[in-house]
C-alpha cells in the first residue's frame, strides 16, 4: 500500500495533467463509515481497452513504460480495505477516478498531508482546479478560476498567494475535524 492517501490524489493528478486536462477536480469526502477519493479531469479520457485495463499494475499509457502502479496501487488499497474502486472514462474526453476506502479498518493508510501535497500541485500546474472537501456537515470549497479572477495582475506562483493557499486549506481541514490531514 501507498505511505498515505494524499499520494494517491498527487498521482491521479499526475494522471491528469498528463493526459491533457485542462480542468481538474480533487474531492475528499468523509460519508459515513467511508472516505471518498474522487479525481475527475477533462483530459483526453481513454478507450475501453485502456479503461479494463486500468487498475492492472502491468498497463500503462506513459510512453517507455511497462508497468502504471498508481491506479493499481489505489485499487489494491481501497479493495484489500473492503473498499471499492472505480475509473469511468470517455473516450471523447474526461476521466474519472474514485476509491471509497473505510475510515476505521485498521490498515487505512492516513490522510497524509493534504495541503502540502495539494497546494504544490495547484500552484504550478497549468490547470485549473476545483477543490472540495466535505462531511455531513459542512463543503469546503476552492476554486482557482475564482481566486485568479479576485488576484487580477498578481501571479498565482506569488509565494503569498502560496501561503494563502495553504492556510485556507489547514484551516477548511480544522474545521472539518481532521487532524491526520497535516
Amino acid at each position: 500500500m501507498v505511505e498515505d492517501l494524499a499520494f494517491h490524489l498527487a498521482d491521479l493528478v499526475e494522471n491528469a495533467i498528463r493526459a491533457g486536462a485542462k480542468s481538474v477536480e480533487i474531492e475528499v469526502a468523509q460519508e459515513g463509515e467511508h472516505i471518498l477519493l474522487r479525481v475527475a479531469d477533462d483530459g483526453k479520457g481513454m478507450d475501453e481497452t485502456a479503461l479494463n485495463r486500468a487498475g492492472d499494475p502491468f498497463f500503462t499509457t506513459k510512453p517507455g513504460r511497462r508497468i502504471g502502479l498508481g491506479l493499481a496501487l489505489l485499487r489494491q488499497t481501497a479493495e484489500e480495505l473492503g473498499g471499492t474502486f472505480r475509473v469511468e472514462a470517455n473516450p471523447a474526453g474526461g476521466t474519472r477516478v474514485e476509491a471509497y476506502i473505510p475510515r476505521f479498518h485498521p490498515d487505512r493508510p492516513p490522510l497524509g498531508d493534504l495541503c502540502g501535497t495539494l497546494v504544490p500541485l495547484i500552484v504550478t500546474s497549468p490547470v485549473e482546479f476545483r477543490v472540495i472537501f466535505r462531511d455531513d456537515r459542512t463543503t469546503w470549497v476552492l476554486d482557482t478560476r475564482e481566486i485568479k479572477r479576485a488576484l487580477g495582475d498578481v501571479p498565482f506562483t506569488h509565494p503569498q498567494v502560496f501561503s494563502f493557499l495553504e492556510e485556507e486549506m489547514r484551516r477548511a481541514l480544522v474545521a472539518l475535524g481532521w487532524k491526520e490531514a497535516g
